[in-house]
């Protein structure tokens, strides 16, 4: 499988309020394989499929659940956030998370296109 090019969905990641669950029930029904990294607050836990990390599932916080629904959100491959972003605002689509830096991995941003649909934006900070 090739590596995702600039435009491809390259992420796909599960926001719940139960990441056990959730693991629990991936794991029973596709197989998926999940190593889990503690962020001090937090547990992101990578998910895998024949040796391959292709996404992440991460908990709500509990003072969230009423804001944030359970969901999975993808990520597009792009070279530069800002130009995408601006791009994307410029074809009609709302920014609801501004450039935001993920450790020392990359930059994301969340927009909400015409149709009302969520999408990330992904920019790493070291290109593949």
């Amino acid at each position: 499988m090739d590596r995702p090019k600039t435009g491809d969905i390259c992420w796909n990641e599960l926001c719940t309020p139960n990441a056990k669950a959730a693991k629990d029930f991936y794991g029973k029904v596709f197989g998926w394989k999940f190593e889990d990294h503690d962020s001090g607050d937090t547990t992101y836990s990578m998910i895998k499929s024949n040796g391959k990390e292709f996404g992440g599932i991460w908990s709500i916080p509990k003072n969230m659940e009423n804001q944030i629904p359970p969901h999975w959100m993808a990520y597009i491959l792009v070279e530069n956030l800002e130009e995408a972003l601006s791009k994307a605002e410029t074809n009609g689509a709302t920014t609801m998370k501004p450039p935001t830096t993920v450790g020392d991995m990359g930059r994301f941003a969340i927009i909400v296109d015409p149709t009302g649909a969520h999408i990330a934006l992904w920019q790493p900070f070291i290109q593949k």
